[in-house]
């Protein structure tokens, strides 16, 4: 198997390492949704170190237009104070067919969290408001977090 390849594709390292990583969640009660915030923070602070805008406003701004190029859904600020996002029509959890129900995603809170935190030097808050609108694929989120722009 090539290094890189395998490396650079997450579904394929996800299928390899899943059943030890299942067994190992279920023995010390690691559950999917502190993984997937993990994996949020980490994509975060290396999003966050990439984007050599000055300013958080340009970043954000920045990172709208990285959403949308790469079709992950809309990104917008709705809220300077405290800072606060909302995420529609996401791919990554607006795709799961007939769920019909109010989930976190972790992996959104994650990935800003990471990103935040890194470039203000300081722990970020993060959190979903409650209630989402729309249905499989027309998902809509909001973020809250303990920052003003």
């Amino acid at each position: 198997m090539e290094d890189r390849g395998f490396w650079r594709d997450l579904l394929s390292t996800v299928a390899f390492f899943s059943p030890a990583i299942h067994p190992l969640q279920r023995e010390f009660r690691v559950d999917s949704k502190e993984l997937l915030r993990k994996l949020g923070e980490e994509m975060g602070r290396r999003a966050s170190e990439s984007i050599e805008a000055a300013d958080l406003k340009s970043v954000l701004d920045q990172l709208s237009e990285v959403w949308s190029r790469l079709v992950l859904g809309g990104l917008e600020v709705v809220s300077r104070d405290p800072l606060t996002f909302r995420i529609s029509n996401c791919t990554i959890c607006g795709q799961i067919p007939g769920l019909g129900l109010f989930f976190e995603c972790s992996f959104h809170e994650g990935f800003f969290r990471g990103l935040l935190s890194h470039r203000l030097q300081r722990e970020v808050k993060i959190w979903q408001e409650g209630g989402i609108l729309g249905e499989s694929g027309t998902w809509t989120r909001i973020l809250k977090t303990d920052v003003s722009l």
